[in-house]
């Protein structure tokens, strides 16, 4: 294993540290393991605007720089959201724009370092599950890493997220199955037999693939700073993945002393599949949550209806500890969600995405007057191809003729 000496796994349920092995299981408790990190970034580091995710690469599992594989992900905009803000009467809205990441996602940070640290460990072919954007940053990074990448794609993945994976070069494979679950266990499988790695971007198989995620919270504290951090963080949630790696940077903040005290976090869902919600409500641990799998998921918004919480083990642990709450929005306030951002900020994101504008719209008594960080997670034009996002009417057809524009709109 690489960087044994800057990392520590971690179990975030009993608190077991242990060095880093091939094991990712708790000897204790048997929740996944997480990597924690134990090196740090100077000052100077920190006042210096990042020019990619690798800025911090002390707080990244790749040891070598020669194996980091990039194509500019990270250093995203944080973008003031005035008039949705003022709208939602909350004290101030901030979007975190990760829409502009290489291939349109957040996913492109989880796949550069894992990647990279599969090309540490010498493999030549990767394999992910995924409903789309995992997909497309595999087969991006892999292309540029000259690895081969195999695509297990599932029910919920819509076909302009396929073609834009097949774009790459990359191997897509589609499993007529709308459960994730039974998909990563068709994964695993091959991974196992071909040996192939495995970097579906899941903590409980691989604690690496997740790593990317976390580099959001820095760039927030370089954004926002410490006296002015915001009292909530908005988050898409499918598996955990996202929230949990927030929240662990955050801790990675604090320990270092650059903030001293964490925003509360929020992680949403669609109604049609919410196992974050019920596991909340239930009061149920990481373990206990995977004994409930989400029956038929069920929404637009198929980027994050994964029947189980992947990540489970810090997604859940993130919000009890940081007094936050898991909510759920239906499909029709997430399409409200898209058009009401994109009208309002000029920000067009995928439905997965507006899943956070959804919850700010039908929660306005836990956020009103608070400062609030939404995370855009994937950018809408990737939806496009497969179906309409926002409802509209057709668009008025006339000849080139001033008197019919001018009827048109109603001056004639």
């Amino acid at each position: 294993m690489n960087n044994t000496s800057s990392f520590e796994y971690h179990c975030y349920s009993c608190g077991h540290t242990c060095p880093l092995s091939d094991q990712f299981q708790c000897p204790v408790c048997g929740d996944p393991l997480s990597l924690r990190a134990l090196g740090a970034m100077t000052d100077a580091a920190m006042r210096t605007p990042p020019a990619s995710l690798w800025h911090y690469l002390p707080l990244l599992p790749v040891s070598d720089p020669q194996m980091v594989t990039s194509l500019g992900e990270g250093a995203t905009p944080l973008v003031d959201a005035p008039r949705l803000g003022a709208r939602l009467r909350l004290g101030g809205l901030r979007i975190k724009n990760e829409m502009v990441n290489p291939t349109g996602s957040f996913k492109d940070r989880q796949l550069s370092v894992a990647i990279s640290h599969a090309r540490e460990r010498g493999m030549d072919t990767v394999a992910v599950v995924s409903s789309g954007n995992v997909a497309v940053a595999t087969a991006a990074y892999a292309a540029r890493a000259g690895i081969n990448a195999i695509l297990f794609m599932h029910g919920q993945a819509g076909a302009g997220k396929i073609a834009q994976a097949a774009a790459y070069g990359a191997r897509v494979i589609c499993v007529d199955s709308p459960y994730p679950s039974e998909v990563f266990s068709l994964c695993i499988q091959a991974c196992q037999s071909f040996g192939w790695a495995h970097l579906s971007t899941a903590g409980m198989y691989d604690p690496y693939n997740v790593e990317g995620a976390k580099t959001i919270a820095y760039e927030l504290f370089q954004q926002y700073g410490a006296e002015a951090m915001p009292d909530w963080i908005l988050a898409p949630v499918g598996g955990g993945g996202l929230i949990g790696g927030v929240w662990r940077g955050l801790l990675d903040l604090k320990r270092m002393g650059f903030i001293k005290k964490l925003p509360r976090l929020a992680g949403v869902q669609a109604a049609g599949c919410a196992p974050l919600k019920q596991a909340m409500e239930m009061r149920w641990d990481f373990q206990e949550s995977l004994c409930h799998p989400w029956e038929n998921p069920d929404t637009v918004a198929g980027g994050i209806a994964d029947d189980i919480l992947f990540d489970g083990h810090t997604a859940l642990p993130a919000l009890r500890e940081t007094n936050g709450v898991a909510i759920a929005v239906d499909d029709d306030a997430i399409k409200n969600g898209v058009g009401a951002l994109a009208g309002a900020e000029g920000l067009l994101c995928e439905l997965t995405s507006a899943v956070v504008v959804a919850a700010l719209q039908g929660n306005a008594a836990l956020f009103e007057g608070a400062t609030v960080c939404c995370i855009l997670t994937g950018n809408g034009m990737k939806d496009l191809a497969g179906k309409q996002i926002v409802e509209t009417d057709a668009p008025p057809h006339i000849p080139a003729d001033m008197g019919a524009l001018e009827n048109l709109l109603n001056l004639g």
